[in-house]
């Protein structure tokens, strides 16, 4: 009898020829920002509409936390962003292979939020940067969180 395979997208660990394009990551991650960026200005609006007015600091601490709770549900449960899936990327454990736990998807979410949130800075720019020469193609996120992206 086989073996049976554990939850979470299996065991399917990177071969070189199987991580996914760093071009293509970035293209993604924008596709990313501009549906956060959308799911923002909704709620946004709709704290507004019901006459919510929220100090700068709650806002930001909001956005954070809508950025981190997108990432942490898409990449525990599927492998993939929405912006990942037009592409067929999956984030995995680089340990098992399978997709992040929920804890860890939410600390390469929030990763990924600060180098967003710092691109145009040195710091920020080298954590996505990274991914071009490392030879995992891991950005800071990845390397942080244990993950890397894979084509499958």
């Amino acid at each position: 009898m086989p073996p049976m395979m554990p939850p979470g997208g299996g065991y399917a660990m990177a071969a070189p020829g199987n991580l996914a394009s760093p071009g293509m990551r970035i293209v993604g991650g924008l596709i990313d920002v501009v549906i956060l960026v959308v799911i923002y200005g909704i709620s946004a609006i709709t704290f507004i509409s019901v006459g919510f007015q929220a100090p700068i600091l709650l806002a930001g601490v909001l956005s954070v936390v809508i950025v981190v709770a997108y990432f942490a549900y898409f990449w525990s449960s599927g492998g993939a962003s929405i912006g990942m899936m037009p592409f067929g990327f999956k984030v995995r454990d680089m340990a098992t292979g399978q997709y992040p736990t929920m804890g860890k998807a939410a600390l390469r979410g929030f990763i990924w939020t600060l180098e967003y949130a710092l691109t145009f800075g040195l710091v920020g720019a080298l954590g996505w940067l990274w991914m071009l020469w490392d030879p995992q193609k891991q950005a800071i996120h990845d390397k942080i969180a244990g993950t890397i992206v894979t084509t499958s």
